[in-house]
């Protein structure tokens, strides 16, 4: 029976680890495509002063 529930917790650390990583993911992905977006414009400035 101990096993068992060992391998419960184990499930459930998992998962928390997933929805930590996640969660991380998707709050870094808006200051990634922030950072792209600024690049972006950067660029498309250089090349309109031409």
């Amino acid at each position: 029976m101990r096993i068992r529930n060992n391998q419960g917790q184990n499930l459930i650390e998992y998962c928390l680890v997933v929805a930590i990583v996640s969660a991380a993911v998707v709050a870094m992905s808006t200051y990634v495509y922030r950072a792209v977006q600024a690049k972006q414009k950067d660029i498309g400035e250089e090349y309109s002063k031409d």
